[in-house]
């Protein structure tokens, strides 16, 4: 299966694409879970657009635009891939405004997404993206 559509962040647009099976691959990234900030945000963030609707507390203006346009065809993709199943904290890069975590998301389907959510401001997020 592959997902081929675009959401805008605004550090720049990234291609949603799942082709990875989960199987294994996130075997030995437990340790780092308690690395990661932003896990639960990004969690909701998920789960929200397969649902539909842009979560509006945790996406600054821009971020939030980008969503609202596209939620209609990310949020049956997302849906597609059944509930997330597990998260591994992959990375985190930069410090404050600028960090960005990356975290591995496996589905029910047995596909996994690597995302990324950071630059986080004002209590708000402006950075989310999705590669396969």
């Amino acid at each position: 299966m592959r997902l081929s559509l675009m959401m805008a962040t605004v550090v720049a647009g990234v291609a949603l694409a799942g082709a990875a099976n989960a199987q294994d691959a996130h075997a030995g990234h437990e340790a780092h879970a308690a690395e990661g900030q932003y896990r639960a945000s990004l969690t909701r963030m998920i789960t929200s657009t397969a649902d539909g609707e842009c979560p509006a507390d945790l996406m600054a203006a821009e971020l939030l635009s980008a969503c609202n346009e596209q939620v209609d065809q990310i949020g049956p993709a997302l849906q597609s891939l059944g509930p997330i199943s597990d998260m591994a904290f992959v990375s985190a890069e930069g410090e404050g405004a600028a960090r960005v975590e990356t975290y591995e998301v496996f589905f029910e389907s047995g596909q996994m997404l690597t995302w990324g959510i950071g630059g986080y401001t004002d209590g708000k997020f402006t950075v989310a993206f999705v590669t396969g």
